[in-house]
């Protein structure tokens, strides 16, 4: 009887700690495999924050390169229209002097070496140097609006700005007055009162014109605009341009017809201490209006001048030598 009670109480104490020590060791094992699951996890999360963050800047840097790519797309597209011009309007020259070439070898059956063409060429740009600075004189010594609309009918200039006199009468350009800028352009002679930037003199005469950075804001602009009296011609523009500073801005040339804006010419950023001279052909509009647009950069060092601004009539019309 004795052993029956302890066979009894020994398997009493096997199930008891089967049941206990067994249950509480299954829940020691679920919370370590859930441990690992959220080590995992976090693990997980913290790759993908740092994949969100890596994309996020690819983003960001795609975003940029696009937006340089088509302001280059824009530059680009203006020095090729502005090229077509030109092309077009040399093409047109040559095909005249090829014209008159060929007529001069029918008539005459005179066969031109290359020493003869050279010296011809030579003497038909020194003619045309010869008639520009009789313009140039003409323009002058015109000391009323009269004689200069007659020397204007008489050469085909149809403006000339020197800056030289405060009421420059023979310039037909002038600051807006519509409020379409912040700043009027200034005349100015000498160096500018600021250090590292701006012309050290005209380029030729006494005085130029231009924009004070000092006291102009970030993207600030300042407009010189024409009315082009001659309406329907062909127009070479030329002038000379100075941008020098580490923060200069942009100069634009923008034509104006029948309501429509075109820009045709634009420099933007520091261009070195020195004066450059850019022609620029124009095609026959009605309406027509040119504009020289300067925009300030964000700080006082860079500014934009100009000088000897001049519009000349049927510049790509055929030549006539006198």
């Amino acid at each position: 009887m004795k052993m029956r009670i302890v066979m009894i109480f020994s398997l009493l104490m096997y199930f008891v700690n089967v049941n206990v020590f067994g249950s509480n060791t299954q829940n020691s094992l679920n919370k370590d495999m859930k441990e690992m699951e959220i080590a995992d996890i976090r693990l997980d999360v913290n790759v993908m924050k740092e994949n969100y963050h890596d994309l996020l800047k690819r983003v960001i840097d795609n975003e940029n390169t696009i937006e340089l790519l088509e302001n280059d797309k824009q530059y680009l597209k203006h020095e090729v229209e502005n090229l077509k011009r030109q092309l077009s309007c040399e093409t047109e020259v040559l095909h005249d002097i090829t014209g008159e070439h060929q007529k001069e070898l029918n008539e005459t059956n005179f066969e031109l070496n290359h020493t003869y063409s050279f010296n011809k060429r030579v003497q038909e740009l020194s003619c045309t140097v010869d008639v520009i600075d009789n313009k140039i004189l003409c323009l002058e010594m015109s000391k009323s609006r009269d004689s200069f609309m007659k020397c204007m009918t008489e050469t085909g200039v149809v403006s000339i700005c020197t800056f030289e006199t405060k009421v420059d009468e023979n310039c037909l350009f002038y600051d807006d007055e519509t409020g379409l800028d912040k700043k009027n352009w200034r005349r100015h002679s000498g160096k500018t009162s600021s250090l590292n930037t701006g012309p050290s003199r005209a380029k030729t005469g006494n005085d130029y014109i231009y924009i004070k950075s000092r006291s102009m804001d970030y993207l600030e602009n300042a407009l010189l605009v024409s009315n082009i009296p001659k309406q329907d011609v062909k127009l070479s523009l030329s002038f000379n341009y100075h941008m020098y500073g580490s923060s200069t801005g942009t100069l634009e040339v923008i034509v104006i017809s029948s309501g429509t804006n075109q820009t045709i010419f634009t420099r933007s950023g520091d261009q070195g201490n020195q004066w450059y001279y850019q022609k620029l052909y124009i095609q026959s509009a009605s309406n027509l209006q040119i504009m020289f647009n300067a925009i300030d950069g964000n700080s006082s060092y860079g500014e934009i001048a100009l000088d000897n601004i001049m519009l000349i009539a049927d510049e790509c019309g055929p030549q006539t030598i006198p």
